[in-house]
């Protein structure tokens, strides 16, 4: 890199890319804008990092960042370098020079061609449109005075986009009587008009076997689409459209979504049309599209405005963040509805949703629909309904791969069946519907296991197992030497389990640094040492004790023996660990100019570690390939992502931005992801659904796919019964072919017999239980779960939305947080210190306290023996909505 591009990299900000604004610099010495800081700080609230070296920022408040001093020489630079920013046109970031036009800065290479094409819109505003009425001309002459030259070509150029807009739309979708088919000419629409709904009513009737009996093109006139549906597609609406229960079976990219949405339209304009002709009938249709989570409502939203071209914002809404009171209101303005399935299940508990009231629920992933998953949840209350003699509403599920749930394939598909009441299934047969699907759909070239050895000695390993950690193990009369790392991660939870509930200090203290280091080794198998010592320091670094006892003394010595080891081992060390080396490799094979690839990991902090890892690695950049992560919706102390976040990574990667995406299962299942060259899952293996959906990522043509695991591990083994279990898959699906539609009605009716058994069985059970669980009264004390110390009573906490939080002013005196929001706050007691929650902004601003239900162990009513639990939905006690 030349000594000029260097100079444009010191004053150029690591955030938004462009040149520095009021930089402020970091605790770590790097320098960030401070518009950008405050929007660092608050996304992230409680992990936020700088953007260069992803070290946490301690602070939260911006406030206490200073602006650069002018006499810095970062600031000399940024005021001598004046005409350096980022060009607006092709994001170089270099020299450039403001458009005299629009102030938008652009480098000599694009300043031209912006120009000119000021001058093409220039001419364009000039001309006179066709078509416009005396009023219209005299109306844009005098725009010409108040609004300056730039605006009024923006005015026009948008007036332009949204008539042209409104002229395709009609274009495309002219009505047709059945005697004949030919368009009807649509009259020219005047200039700055707006278009007029569509009137339903004068569209041309038409029955389902119309639309199963019709090529794609009439089809597609037929119910007004802006795509032109495949023909397997026609053949899959089949029995939706005959109000019929369905599982629909098609692999990822083949376009299940829109047989959903074929179905959805068909009924909607058969009810548009009764509502139109039919004065007293006032019932619309109604139906809710149920996704697994959050970043699919808006995607599968989106897919259905290809559908709906019609007022498309009448018609659907995405639920995701209204309050379920308010859904009883939405209900009535709106028809298809796309919400998280445990959303609408806790609508539907709540009473703020009725499922009698739909006519269609379409599910999405329904391959999940078994035990206790949500949609299963849901799906039992259905079965309820329908049998206590209640009309319930049609099933659409959709699913790329049904499972086998490790039971016999045909038996599960019975099961799954029989719980999502579908006793028809719609699948490609083999043979010329299989041709005709790989000629629509791009599938892999191949699917290949790399392997690479086990490394035998690694210092590292040997240091923290045999020397730290047998040391603290012992201490605790604990023999670790013959557990794995998973054996000993369970014996380390229940071990801290009984610490909490006896009052050990020592073992509650000792069990939690066991417990990082085995989380440090299982990370360190895969990842590079400098980002796992960073989590490693992160975790224990936190929230230490200002008075520590003499055994956290001694293990604070072990951590510190263990730290310089790390930094001896990390200065002497220069090649990569071989399964990092391996990655490398094929990424730098596989990853030719244009394409994208993606990268499937285990857990939320391999995508961040591989991120930075992969950024700094001199082959990723030699290549200039550009490396994002993706991770599921959340709170961003748990390394997930907002779902604005994630759909600005989505995008850069789509326009090639990003052209490597490091991410967990999120990008697996369901999220529409750029079409990609080529997938690696890196020591990932889930289940046969994870692989079979993982391959469709790789929709890019030619694309392969890859598994990289060390040779004879569990994963290895793992993945070779994965793909046993996807023939036994296949071989379900042929199974119920030759078994005939009437055998497989039968059993699945004999399933759904046992079925509601079980649930009359359960419900009388738990009908007691349930009823007096409601009304349990609150905790009588909340203490540390690590320390014992009294923190506060049940009755104090309250419910903000989802959020469990405390208010209580004796808490706070005690605690003695910062109110600011986003501020952690740690356990009062100095020998403990472990962190508590974090601080929230109720209504007026006035703070609540969300508390880690992990950190906390509850005394109910008058039993002595503390009760701990994993999660709130857990606790069952009484709490008051938060003010």
């Amino acid at each position: 890199m030349d000594d000029e591009s260097n100079i444009f990299l010191r004053i150029r900000c690591p955030k938004c890319e462009r040149r520095l604004n009021k930089p402020h610099e970091l605790k770590c010495k790097h320098l960030v804008c401070r518009d950008c800081l405050e929007i660092i700080l608050q996304n992230h609230r409680t992990n936020a990092r700088c953007p260069t070296c992803t070290k946490p920022l301690e602070n939260y408040a911006i406030e206490t960042y200073s602006e650069l001093s002018p006499k810095h020489p970062t600031s000399r630079l940024i005021s001598t370098f004046n005409d350096v920013n980022q060009c607006e046109t092709c994001k170089t970031f270099t020299t450039v020079e403001k458009c005299s036009k629009c102030l938008k800065d652009q480098c000599d290479t694009c300043l031209d061609k912006h120009i000119e094409t000021h001058n093409q819109i220039k001419k364009q505003v000039n001309t006179s449109p066709d078509g416009l009425s005396k009023d219209e001309k005299e109306l844009l002459e005098s725009l010409k005075n108040i609004l300056t030259e730039k605006e009024y070509e923006d005015f026009v150029q948008t007036a332009k986009l949204y008539l042209n807009d409104a002229i395709v739309k009609g274009n495309g979708t002219n009505k047709s009587s059945r005697s004949n088919e030919s368009p009807v000419n649509i009259e020219k629409t005047p200039f700055l008009v707006e278009a007029k709904p569509y009137d339903w009513s004068e569209h041309e009737r038409f029955t389902a076997d119309d639309i199963l009996n019709s090529k794609p093109e009439r089809v597609k006139q037929l119910l007004r689409l802006n795509f032109t549906p495949r023909p397997y597609q026609i053949r899959m609406v089949r029995c939706g459209l005959k109000k019929e229960n369905s599982l629909v079976c098609l692999q990822t990219g083949a376009g299940k979504t829109f047989v959903a949405g074929i179905v959805a339209k068909f009924f909607y304009i058969l009810s548009r049309q009764k509502l139109n002709n039919s004065p007293n009938i006032s019932r619309q249709f109604k139906a809710v599209f149920l996704v697994p989570i959050k970043a699919l409502v808006d995607q599968q939203c989106e897919a259905f405005r290809k559908v709906f071209i019609d007022e498309p914002d009448s018609i659907l809404l995405k639920v995701e963040n209204q309050a379920g009171e308010r859904f009883k209101d939405l209900f009535n303005n709106f028809n298809i509805f796309f919400i998280t399935v445990q959303k609408f299940a806790n609508f539907i508990e709540a009473k703020h949703a009725d499922l009698k009231k739909f006519d269609l629920i379409m599910i999405d992933e329904c391959h999940h629909c078994y035990d206790n998953h949500p949609i299963n949840s849901m799906m039992r209350q259905y079965h309820r309904l329908k049998a206590s003699g209640c009309d319930v509403p049609q099933v659409i599920a959709l699913t790329a791969s049904v499972g086998t749930n490790k039971k016999n394939a045909f038996n599960h598909l019975v099961h799954l069946c029989a719980n999502l009441d579908c006793f028809d299934i719609c699948a490609i047969g083999r043979g010329l519907e299989e041709e005709e699907l790989k000629n629509s759909t791009n599938t892999p070239m191949a699917d290949h296991i790399v392997t690479v050895s086990k490394e035998e000695y690694d210092p590292i390993v040997i240091t923290l197992k045999d020397n730290v950690m047998k040391t603290i193990a012992n201490r605790l009369a604990l023999d670790i030497s013959a557990m794995d790392n998973q054996k000993l991660e369970n014996e380390l939870v229940q071990r801290h389990k009984d610490a909490c509930k006896t009052n050990d200090h020592d073992a509650v203290v000792g069990t939690d640094y066991l417990r990082k280091f085995n989380r440090f080794l299982i990370f360190y198998d895969d990842l590079p040492l400098k980002q796992c010592m960073q989590w490693l320091e992160d975790k224990l670094g936190c929230s230490t004790p200002s008075l520590p006892t003499r055994f956290e003394k001694f293990c604070q010595e072990k951590l510190k023996e263990f730290r310089d080891c790390a930094k001896q081992q990390m200065l002497s060390s220069i090649m990569d660990k071989p399964k990092l080396r391996k990655l490398i490799d094929l990424i730098t094979k596989l990853h030719d100019p244009g394409c994208r690839g993606l990268i499937l990991v285990r857990t939320k902090f391999h995508t961040v570690a591989l991120e930075e890892f992969l950024n700094n690695h001199p082959d990723i950049m030699k290549r200039q390939i550009a490396v994002g992560h993706l991770t599921g919706q959340g709170s961003a102390d748990e390394l997930c992502l907002p779902g604005t976040q994630q759909a600005v990574l989505l995008n850069e990667f789509r326009k090639g931005t990003k052209t490597l995406l490091v991410a967990t299962d999120v990008a697996q299942e369901g999220l529409d992801v750029a079409e990609c060259s080529y997938v690696i899952r890196y020591e990932f293996v889930s289940n046969e659904i994870g692989t079979v959906q993982s391959r469709g990522r790789a929709r890019a043509s030619q694309s392969r796919c890859f598994i990289l695991t060390e040779a004879q591990s569990i994963n290895y083994q793992r993945e070779l019964e994965n793909r046993e279990r996807e023939n036994e898959m296949k071989e379900a699906i042929d199974e119920w072919r030759r078994r005939g539609i009437d055998e497989f009605r039968t059993l699945v009716n004999k399933e759904q017999e046992d079925l509601i058994k079980e649930l009359c069985k359960s419900d009388s059970q738990s009908g007691a239980t349930n009823s007096s669980q409601n009304y349990q009264k609150p905790a009588k004390e909340i203490h540390c779960r690590f320390c014992d110390t009294y923190l506060c009573k049940g009755s104090s906490l309250r419910l903000q939305g989802s959020t469990i939080v405390c208010v209580d002013s004796e808490f706070e005196r005690l605690v003695n947080p910062r109110n600011s929001a986003g501020e952690k706050f740690n356990c009062p007691n100095k020998t403990c210190h472990k962190e508590l929650g974090v601080v929230v902004l109720l209504s007026r601003n006035s703070p609540a306290y969300a508390l880690h239900i992990t950190a906390l162990k509850f005394f109910m009513n008058d039993k002595n023996e503390p009760v701990l639990f994993k999660k709130w939905s857990q606790y069952h006690g009484f709490m008051k909505p938060a003010v």
